[in-house]
């Protein structure tokens, strides 16, 4: 009889499984088919998935072996081009946050403002604080300081590809914590750009294995092993409630478990017999589909420094699409196609193929279309799904979700929240709090 039966093999249930499994639980783990992370890395703002990675290719006693090849590895953010006041592709002027320049009047800016969008923009250096620090949302403040040009060309192309939705929906405090602060102590938006360009490029850089993220998850369910961890092929057909815990149906028979950690990733987890409809009160609000696939080089943007490109794409709706093309980590030309964000998850094969075409976009391969949770752009969501998450759990301590849909698609996120509710967890199976 396990302490733990683990349903899923996203980071975030294999984090939860070594906390559990190292100070001695017993753990079963059905990985079922779990989806890999970007390859270029998520989002680690916080250091959580850093921390996690160093500590699965770590020495399991002091003075063992490090794996090095698992270790992470960080890639800052490349430089990004958007169209210019002339439709070509420019540089965006560095350093800049979400294309907020730090300068209004270097080469940059001029070609892709033009000389009265950027004296415009020039006039923030000059123009005084009315309120001060206050702005809540990011196009406000942006167009309140710079103009509509520096919003409509830098700001809101690089915002809408970040979170799906226009820079006036897209709250500061979500977007650049503490650039609001900034503001107040530089006394210009384009001051506070500049102190706080590094801050943003951490924010944004990307961490990742070494050699990859499907070496670190073979890395990461050897170490269950070496914990005596259980690892099974089967999928489990079931699950009911037990006086002690719980009843896990397999293809060889039943076992019991004393508790579930349940990977809201994995396929069917919300429609696990026995838990159907259990962690619908946990279902995201927001949904994004992302559309990948190869390009020719020969037909990808040019621009001196850049590294990725970006831009908006109307549909026959006229709804705003993302376009950002850049190379893989192979080094071949791919193109990104992101939609807006929706209530629900729906086909649109057909559709993407237009804004492909719309775009100029010749794919060299059919899309490879992925519908994923948006990523916050306010605090409101953020702290009501956080809210829910809480008393979900509160409500069953016998069953602990986890994963990326309960955080906003935010991989880093989900990782330190699953090894911090298993901490909780361990704590209660081992009776060390009630």
């Amino acid at each position: 009889m396990p302490d733990v039966y683990v349903i899923g093999g996203s980071l975030s249930a294999l984090a939860a499984a070594l906390e559990l499994a190292e100070v001695g639980l017993s753990v079963r783990i059905a990985p079922r088919d779990a989806r890999d992370p970007d390859p270029a890395g998520v989002r680690d703002p916080d250091g959580a998935m850093a921390a996690f990675l160093a500590h699965v290719a770590g020495p399991i006693a002091p003075g063992g072996p490090s794996n090095r090849r698992i270790a992470p590895r960080s890639s800052s953010p490349g430089a990004l081009a958007v169209p210019d006041a002339k439709g070509r592709w420019a540089p965006v002027p560095s350093p800049n946050v979400f294309g907020i320049p730090a300068v209004t009047i270097s080469t940059e800016a001029l070609a892709i403002l033009g000389g009265r969008g950027a004296a415009r923009a020039y006039l923030d250096r000059v123009k005084p604080l009315l309120t001060i620090g206050k702005t809540h949302d990011l196009g406000a403040l942006v167009r309140k300081r710079l103009g509509e040009a520096a919003l409509d060309r830098m700001v809101q192309p690089i915002v809408r590809d970040r979170y799906g939705r226009a820079a006036d929906e897209v709250e500061v405090a979500i977007a650049a914590p503490g650039l609001n602060e900034t503001l107040t102590r530089a006394g210009s938006l384009s001051a506070a750009a500049l102190a706080y360009a590094e801050r943003h490029v951490a924010r944004e850089t990307r961490v990742a294995p070494s050699a990859g993220w499907h070496m670190f998850r073979e890395a990461a369910l050897e170490r269950l092993l070496l914990y005596a961890a259980e690892i099974t092929d089967g999928t489990p057909g079931s699950v009911r409630a037990a006086d002690d815990g719980w009843i896990v149906e397999e293809e060889g028979g039943a076992l019991a478990a004393r508790a579930l950690v349940l990977d809201a990733q994995a396929p069917g987890a919300r429609e696990l017999h026995g838990l159907e409809g259990a962690l619908d009160p946990l279902r995201p609000e927001e949904w994004r589909a992302e559309a990948r696939f190869p390009i020719a080089g020969a037909a990808a943007p040019q621009a001196p420094g850049a590294e990725a490109f970006v831009r908006t794409v109307e549909d026959d709706a006229g709804r705003p699409w993302s376009m950002r093309v850049e190379r893989d980590e192979a080094g071949a030309w791919e193109a990104r196609l992101s939609g807006p964000v929706c209530a629900e998850p729906f086909h649109l094969e057909a559709e993407v193929g237009r804004v492909a075409a719309a775009a100029g976009l010749d794919p060299l391969a059919p899309p490879e279309i992925e519908w994923g949770v948006a990523p916050y752009a306010s605090a409101g969501r953020r702290d009501r799904e956080a809210a829910a998450l809480a008393a979900w759990r509160e409500e069953r301590e016998g069953v602990l979700p986890v994963g990326e849909p309960l955080h906003g698609g935010d991989a880093a996120a989900a990782v330190a929240d699953a090894r911090a509710a298993a901490v909780r967890l361990r704590r209660r199976l081992t009776g060390i709090a009630g």
